[in-house]
């Protein structure tokens, strides 16, 4: 027996919004053989297609608005194997026994609070039956879609190898057929030149001339030059201008002063010994000053790791989480625009780092009033990484709520101010 489940709350909902008091049943008659139980219930104008029935192994319920008709069950029955018709304002169950036993009575006799108590608990169960059903029948597709997927790339490869073998014997073929056309046509051309290397090459009446070639002296030529490497070495020099005596003291003060700056960054590409020019050992630094909260530091040692190798994606995204940190907002959102490109193509490996990406350019923007385009950012990055809501989810609340007030800021200031503007006549 097909039967639709409806919940409770959808009733009493249906008769609060159309005003409708319930009307309970109580025009039923029943009877029951050893196997079986016959309950017929007159409903006025009731049908396969207004009536909603709820059914458990305890409980019954048919509900054709406004008229409801519920039972706890005297005993317990087999609700697959049972039957409902419909014929014209009548209702027919043919219910089948659980337990041959005979029924005192349709209802369970109990007080108003046992029933209610009892009620709740067939209802619930109903619930929990029905989820764990359907459930079962969500395993079940995927089983049958990953089996479905298999049998295709099963096929696809029979036709792929089918085809292979196929190319293959033509291939083979082609070359057989080749290799006899070669045969033959070398064995051609050694018959001809055979034949021509065969003819007297003094059988013609032609006359033959003699020429005598006179000794004339002949100068003996010069020996080649002698050749050597000359090595050219400049001095380094770190300005684009050429060097003067009148600057070189400001230029060496100059350079002091950047060293020091640098060094006290924490950075220093002279001071680096030769196996620390390698961009993973600039990445495992930068990230030590920003353990540290050295910003500064961890800026200069992921700009040199980029200097090394600029293709390097995770170099960018974590220099623009510095930025953001050193409140260089336009930077951040450079540094992580060009982390995104490099993170192509968008494979499951990088989605923690696009989303990282994401999460620094939304911030940058809010920082920089236009959260207006800091929502979608921040939206994309709790899409790839549902599992950081805890840090993506509050920046993306304060960005929606700054976002209205951006927009009208920005809006505004793009407005032109004509109240001041001159007034000009035409004749």
């Amino acid at each position: 027996m097909k039967l639709r489940i409806w919940l409770q709350w959808k009733n009493q909902y249906a008769q609060i919004k159309f005003n409708i008091m319930p009307i309970i049943v109580k025009d039923f008659s029943w009877w029951q053989t050893e196997c079986k139980l016959f309950l017929q219930i007159k409903i006025p104008h009731v049908s396969q297609k207004n009536a909603d029935i709820l059914t458990s192994n305890k409980y019954l319920k048919i509900s054709c608005l406004p008229h409801i008709f519920e039972a706890i069950l005297w005993d317990e029955i087999n609700e697959e194997c049972s039957k409902c018709t419909f014929d014209d304002g009548c209702v027919l169950f043919e219910l089948k026994k659980k337990n041959r036993v005979h029924w005192e009575c349709l209802m369970l006799k109990k007080s108003k609070e046992e029933l209610k108590k009892l009620k709740c608990e067939i209802l619930n169960n109903i619930i929990k039956e029905r989820q764990n059903k359907s459930q079962q029948k969500t395993v079940l597709k995927t089983e049958r879609d990953r089996l479905a997927v298999k049998e295709q790339i099963d096929f696809e490869n029979k036709e792929h190898q089918l085809i292979k073998s196929i190319r293959d014997e033509e291939k083979e073929k082609v070359l057989k057929e080749l290799s006899t056309w070669k045969s033959k046509t070398e064995i051609i051309y050694d018959q001809k030149t055979n034949e021509k290397n065969n003819k007297d090459i003094f059988s013609t009446d032609e006359t033959i001339k003699i020429y005598e070639i006179e000794n004339e002296p002949i100068d003996q030529l010069p020996s080649p030059r002698t050749f050597k490497t000359i090595e050219i070495n400049f001095t380094p020099r770190h300005f684009t201008t050429p060097s003067r005596e009148s600057t070189k003291a400001d230029e060496q003060e100059w350079l002091k002063k950047q060293t020091a700056a640098r060094r006290a960054a924490g950075f220093v590409e002279e001071d680096l010994r030769p196996e620390e020019h390698d961009p993973e050992w600039c990445l495992q630094k930068g990230n030590t000053f920003m353990t540290e909260l050295n910003y500064i530091g961890a800026v200069s040692a992921y700009s040199h790791g980029i200097k090394l190798s600029p293709k390097l994606a995770i170099l960018y995204l974590n220099r623009s989480k510095a930025q953001v940190q050193m409140k260089n907002y336009h930077k951040a959102v450079e540094d992580a625009t060009t982390a995104l490109e490099l993170m192509v193509p968008a494979v499951e490996g990088n989605v923690g780092w696009r989303a990282e990406a994401y999460y620094n350019r939304g911030r940058a923007l809010v920082e920089l009033n236009t959260a207006h385009l800091a929502v979608d950012e921040l939206k994309l990055a709790l899409t790839l990484a549902p599992d950081r809501a805890n840090v993506y989810g509050p920046e993306l609340q304060r960005a929606m709520s700054l976002a209205p007030e951006h927009e009208r800021t920005l809006n505004k200031s793009r407005e032109l101010d004509l109240s001041n503007a001159p007034t000009v006549w035409c004749k």
